[in-house]
């Protein structure tokens, strides 16, 4: 018999949705917040589409020629609450 056994801490609550499109900058193996201009911070914009998301890492590919850019999708996330004792 197989026995299910949760990875997530009592008290982690995980929400699920369909996400929306993020667009990272990647430099060597790690992805990098904010643009290669200076800016710092998570993406600041969720694209609706991948085709969205898309035209904006083609726009940023464009400006900032020496970057590569990775278009993410947010499918889930888990917070851990406070556990009442």
């Amino acid at each position: 018999m197989d026995t299910i056994i949760s990875a997530a801490p009592i008290g982690a609550q995980t929400k699920t949705f369909s996400g929306n499109y993020l667009v990272w900058r990647k430099v060597g193996q790690k992805l990098r917040k904010g643009s290669p201009g200076g800016a710092s911070g998570n993406p600041r914009f969720r694209h609706p589409t991948f085709e969205a998301a898309e035209t904006e890492a083609q726009r940023l590919a464009r400006l900032f020629p020496a970057s590569t850019f990775v278009i993410l999708q947010e499918v889930a996330r888990v917070k851990l609450s406070e556990v009442a004792t």
